[in-house]
C-alpha cells in the first residue's frame, strides 16, 4: 500500500524520487555499518523526514520557477509578435462561440 502512495506523490512532486532514493541509500549504509556504528533512532527519524521534506520543497520551488520561466518566454514571444493577447483577444476564443442554454 505504501508503494501506491509514494507512486502518486512522485507524480505530484517531481523531485520526490530523489528524496526516496537518498532515504534508501541511507538505510542501506546504516544496515551495513550497524556492526561498527550505532545511529540513534531520533537522528534516523530526523534525517528521513528532512530528506523527504526537502525533496518535496525543492519540487515546489522548481515547478514555480519553471512556470515563471514559461510565462516569461510566452510574454517575450508575444512581444516579438508585437502584441500581447489576453484570453478575450485570443483568435481561438473568438472563433468558438458559446452555446445558448
Amino acid at each position: 500500500a505504501m508503494f501506491f502512495i509514494i507512486d502518486e506523490l512522485t507524480k505530484a512532486f517531481t523531485l520526490l524520487k530523489y528524496g526516496v532514493s537518498a532515504v534508501l541509500v541511507f538505510v542501506g549504509c546504516k544496515l551495513i555499518a550497524a556492526r561498527w556504528f550505532h545511529v540513534p533512532p531520533s537522528l534516523v527519524c530526523v534525517l528521513l523526514v528532512s530528506c523527504i521534506g526537502l525533496s518535496m520543497l525543492a519540487s515546489v520551488v522548481k515547478d514555480r520557477l519553471a512556470l515563471r520561466a514559461a510565462q516569461a518566454d510566452l510574454k517575450a514571444e508575444a512581444l516579438k509578435l508585437g502584441k500581447i493577447l489576453t484570453p478575450l483577444q485570443s483568435p481561438y476564443l473568438q472563433a468558438v462561440k458559446p452555446r445558448a442554454v
